[in-house]
């Protein structure tokens, strides 16, 4: 069905967009350190997305508007305010997502190689975007990265009507001497909003399994979707998962959770950072065969009419990053069009955000 999408698109090549988010995002106000995580996990997140599940790169205006309404503080002094063992707590004081979540990743991965696990809890964080980001970077530490966050309530609980939980991302990275890990990156429902608004744009239904009306129908109208609740991932498996990583993330870390998540004046995110630090369980080439032969034995299944190819997970976004660092990231046309204009707001050289020839 995506295949049916004609929603037209514009291609940057991906130096330029790294060189334009890492200026936009200094403008807005991070120092250029904090700069270049706001970017790395913006930039990784085009990499891996559809231009459709609106995150990567394109969320730069929102990241704006929100540190002008004092949602997101760039200035943000990231606390560590509790330690114990193999844990900590930080509270990141309405600091971006991205830097708190690499920070509080980073800092696992640091409790992982002192104690054989590392758990980062954080609270009054903002937008976190593709968990899989945080996740992978506990990958060259030679540990398993799991990176947790909930998100606003746009999942009604099952049986019932009111978005009360967040589709709640979670995302496990585990590294393979395959040329790419295998990576899980999941929201708790079937599709998401911007995925939704995609399907409403190109004009054509989404399927009856992504969301329910205002009264909890099924519904393949994105409009009236776009006015009721996403669908769980999975029914009452995906709506049990939510209420799970919302515990692990806005209850235990002390964040926001539920209704209160995400309000418009201060989101209040929590986030979950664990690393596991392999070699405490086997050594790491004992490790790496192991998963090597679980890859094979996979790729080895039998494929099933109107298949070419197994795939593990992670391995379709890899493909897709690697195609995408060598044709360039491709941006809806209206999102394209914001960024210039962002560009032109914030005084930067809008030429970096040309097309690819």
């Amino acid at each position: 069905m995506l295949a049916d999408l004609k929603v037209a698109v514009v291609r940057v090549p991906l130096p330029a967009v790294q060189t334009f988010c890492t200026s936009a995002a200094e403008a807005i106000g991070f120092c250029p350190a904090e700069a270049v995580l706001v970017s790395d996990a913006l930039v990784q997140g085009s990499l891996r997305s559809l231009p459709g599940q609106g995150q990567g790169v394109q969320q730069l205006p929102r990241y704006l508007a929100r540190v002008r309404d004092g949602v997101i503080d760039p200035k943000a002094e990231l606390r560590t305010t509790r330690t114990a063992g193999a844990t900590a707590v930080i509270d990141a004081a309405r600091s971006a997502g991205s830097i708190a979540g690499s920070r509080a990743m980073d800092l696992a991965v640091q409790l992982a190689s002192e104690q054989g696990i590392g758990a980062v809890g954080v609270r009054d964080s903002t937008h976190l975007g593709v968990a899989a980001h945080y996740a992978m970077r506990a990958l060259d530490r030679n540990c398993i990265g799991l990176a947790f966050t909930n998100a606003g309530p746009e999942i009604a609980p099952w049986g019932g009507t009111r978005a009360t939980v967040g589709t709640n991302p979670w995302a496990v990275a585990v590294p393979t001497d395959e040329g790419w890990p295998i990576v899980l990156d999941m929201a708790n429902s079937t599709s998401g909003k911007g995925m939704v608004r995609w399907f409403q744009k190109a004009g054509l239904p989404i399927p009856d399994d992504w969301a329910l009306t205002v009264d909890g129908t099924r519904t393949t109208d994105p409009a009236a979707a776009m006015a009721g609740t996403l669908f769980p991932l999975g029914g009452a498996k995906g709506y049990a998962m939510a209420v799970v990583v919302d515990a692990l993330t806005g209850v235990l870390t002390g964040a926001r959770f539920g209704l209160s998540c995400f309000a418009l004046d201060h989101q209040d995110v929590g986030h979950l950072m664990i690393a596991v630090d392999i070699g405490r369980f086997s050594p790491l080439a004992d490790f790496k065969a192991r998963i090597g032969q679980l890859v094979a034995e996979i790729k080895a299944t039998p494929l099933a009419e109107g298949t070419d190819r197994v795939w593990l997970p992670g391995e379709l976004e890899h493909v897709r990053s690697q195609e995408r660092q060598r044709d360039g990231i491709p941006f809806e046309v209206s999102a394209h069009d914001g960024l210039r204009e962002l560009a032109s707001e914030l005084g930067l050289d809008g030429s970096l955000l040309e097309p690819s020839s």
